[in-house]
């Protein structure tokens, strides 16, 4: 539907109640104009949350999905975490690193802060956010496919990163040894870390152990992260998420509107009336959701009082083109 249809699809009968409450001094043009701006705004969130709850349902009907979407409230949290995984690892194992850089611990928190931040990002992308929530997908067979491989090379991937940077800091310690010891065989092992960590030797510090653990410590906690960020059925976050924001704009316009449903059968006042039942079946849908298991039919009897006949309704909302 054109969007000047859904703009002036209330004006005429409007336009006859203003025309009379002039003729009673009652209004003016200033407030004429405010209200058509009003009743313009109020027709394009009827019909913008009327089509995002019959989305979210008909998605929830897809996916026979029987709860409301779970993700955070706020995606800053999750953000400042892992930025205070990445800064606290990188100073923890900047001591770690020190030993073999001429800049002391400022060269060690260099090279800590480049490997914390390859963890965390690493574990929070490759095995959060992808994988695990892949998995959560069974009827999207290729996601589903992609995350059932994807996993364990991630975990293989981030393991071997921590292993060989324990064995990093294993070959620092054994390199300041041999040129305390007045050595001079050195024999360049310290330039190949991933190589000896291909051998799977063992950690010869407790140093190299502590590191490994904390490195591995902080990418589970990323993973997490990852995996939470959203709903793990995918796109049923960003569907709950734009009801949500159409419902509270809906709402905002509703507590500007002047008019009393139950007054005057104009245009206006019919669309006033049927955006406010939308939003209390809106309500009532998510009210049912909390603290309790949802009913099968709960989708069909919020379908049913969106949808039921009445031939006084506004026009259905528009579907994008």
């Amino acid at each position: 539907m054109p969007d000047d249809t859904i703009e002036t699809s209330s004006r005429a009968d409007s336009n006859l109640l203003f025309e009379n409450l002039r003729g009673e001094g009652k209004v003016n043009d200033k407030t004429e104009r405010k209200a058509h701006s009003l009743s313009d705004r109020l027709t394009q969130a009827y019909y913008r949350a009327a089509a995002d709850f019959d989305t979210y349902l008909e998605f929830r009907r897809a996916k026979k999905i029987r709860r409301a979407a779970q993700y955070p409230d706020s995606h800053i949290m999750h953000f400042s975490i892992l930025a205070a995984l990445v800064l606290f690892e990188g100073l923890a194992n900047a001591y770690f690193f020190s030993k073999g850089s001429d800049l002391g611990l400022l060269g060690g928190w260099i090279q800590a802060i480049t490997v914390a931040f390859t963890n965390v990002i690493a574990a929070f992308f490759l095995i959060g956010f992808l994988s695990i929530r892949g998995l959560s997908n069974p009827k999207r067979p290729v996601t589903f496919g992609a995350a059932l491989v994807s996993l364990p090379l991630a975990i293989v991937a981030i393991g071997f990163l921590n292993f060989s940077a324990a064995h990093y800091r294993d070959l620092l310690e054994l390199n300041a040894a041999t040129l305390a010891l007045g050595d001079a065989d050195v024999t360049g092992e310290i330039l190949a870390p991933v190589s000896r960590a291909l051998t799977f030797a063992p950690f010869e510090t407790l140093e190299a152990l502590l590191l490994f653990v904390l490195g591995v410590t902080f990418a589970a906690i990323a993973a997490f992260k990852g995996a939470t960020f959203d709903d793990p059925v995918i796109g049923y976050g960003s569907v709950q998420r734009r009801l949500e924001r159409s419902a509270a704009e809906l709402a905002a316009v509703l507590k500007q509107m002047p008019w009393d449903s139950g007054g005057t059968p104009s245009g206006g006042v019919r669309t006033l009336g049927h955006a406010r039942e939308t939003k209390i079946a809106i309500d009532e849908f998510f009210a049912s959701l909390v603290g309790q298991n949802e009913v099968d039919d709960d989708v069909d009897r919020a379908q049913g009082r969106q949808r039921r006949d009445d031939d006084s309704a506004p026009p259905p909302p528009p579907r994008p083109r």
